[in-house]
């Protein structure tokens, strides 16, 4: 846990930054002054385009940013700190005199975690900066801890591979040159070992998945998905004529802005989940769909499979949820989990909506390439 009494410190123990945007500094003189006497590192940029040229060169731990201002306001200042990767992550407080709530509201928006008022009072600004920076410091911490544990589960599962393809490997042979040969038993053991090396090789793809689906930098830009249909029905051909299936594309198709690979593995994963999870009784239908809704696409996929009951739609995306037995249904429990992981690295959303024993349709909503104003 962080400890919020090290005033004007970082997690590393090294002095926090905060940077001053203001047109008029000597206002803030006093509040300048007193944190220093706090063991703050205080920086100052005399407007607006200054403050987003020091903003990128130091990496400030806070920006305290006036609203009003000469040239760029705040809000423009604030709307661009946001739009850059190596900015959009430091916490901008906002010193504002004005009164309206829309004024208020609107550095919200531009991506603003607080605001204070002027005339400034030291302890109050020495209040609101110590708790966003504490907040800071346990969002890294949490990042940090999300990427030791990704970067366990690729290890373990990659050192785990080359056993398990020998246990695999051996146990083909035998079959191969002696399951014949074997007593009844001893071929439901050997049967039975090939069985779970399967199901622990998948699991272990499962998991290497997962782990680099997270550190995946995601290339936004617009992905046909006719393609990625074509690829879909050359991959699950065999099984949808199989089980009977009904496979259904609604055409047209709009385009989304994303990183083609997610998108292809969040398709690939639905569409593998509809044809697993369906009912026995009747013919089995998969429909996808890709609409432009306002300034997003909403790429969805549909089926008249088991469906979930309301208590589990949020579960189902966490790793190794399972509602069925493998016995009942096969897979792993991770792949919704690779789902929901991709939609957040391309920070998009995913919805579900179904009825028991009806259906199911997952929704994900990404950015449109064509926005529609």
């Amino acid at each position: 846990m962080v400890a919020t009494s090290d005033i004007g410190t970082t997690p590393r123990g090294a002095a926090a930054t905060i940077l001053i945007v203001d047109d008029t500094p000597a206002n803030l003189a006093l509040v300048v002054e007193y944190l220093e006497s706090r063991s703050f590192r205080m920086l100052v940029a005399q407007g607006g385009e200054e403050g987003l040229r020091r903003a990128s060169l130091v990496q400030p731990d806070l920006i305290l940013l006036d609203a009003i201002m000469p040239g760029i306001d705040g809000f423009e200042v604030c709307r661009r700190l946001k739009a850059r990767e190596s900015t959009r992550d430091i916490p901008v407080i906002f010193m504002t005199s004005l009164a309206d709530m829309r004024d208020k509201l609107a550095a919200f928006e531009v991506g603003a975690v607080d605001y204070v008022v002027k005339p400034l009072q030291v302890q109050e600004v020495m209040a609101r900066v110590n708790a966003q920076l504490a907040l800071r410091a346990m969002h890294r911490q949490l990042t940090a801890a999300n990427q030791k544990l990704e970067a366990f589960t690729y290890s373990v599962s990659h050192d785990l591979r080359a056993p398990l393809r020998a246990i695999a490997g051996f146990a083909q042979i035998l079959h191969k040159n002696c399951h014949a040969s074997m007593a009844e038993e001893n071929r439901r053991y050997l049967d039975t070992i090939i069985n779970a090396s399967a199901r622990m090789s998948k699991l272990i793809e499962d998991l290497l998945l997962y782990a680099r689906t997270a550190r995946i930098a995601a290339v936004t830009v617009p992905v046909p998905l006719a393609p990625l249909m074509q690829h879909l029905a050359t991959i699950f051909g065999e099984r949808i004529v199989t089980a009977g299936a009904r496979f259904e594309i609604l055409e047209p198709l709009a385009t989304p802005l994303g990183d083609a690979t997610l998108i292809s593995q969040i398709l690939n994963n639905l569409v593998d989940n509809a044809l697993t999870y369906r009912c026995h009784d009747g013919q089995p239908e998969v429909r996808i769909a890709a609409k432009q809704v306002d300034r997003d696409v909403v790429l969805s996929v549909a089926d008249n499979g088991i469906g979930i009951e309301p208590q589990y739609h949020q579960k189902i995306f966490e790793v190794f949820q399972r509602l069925h037995s493998s016995d009942e249904y096969p897979g792993t429990g991770l792949g919704l989990a690779i789902v929901a992981q991709a939609v957040r690295v391309m920070e998009g959303d995913i919805t579900i909506e179904s009825t028991p024993g009806a259906g199911t349709t997952f929704a994900v909503r990404l950015p449109a390439a064509n926005q529609k104003l």
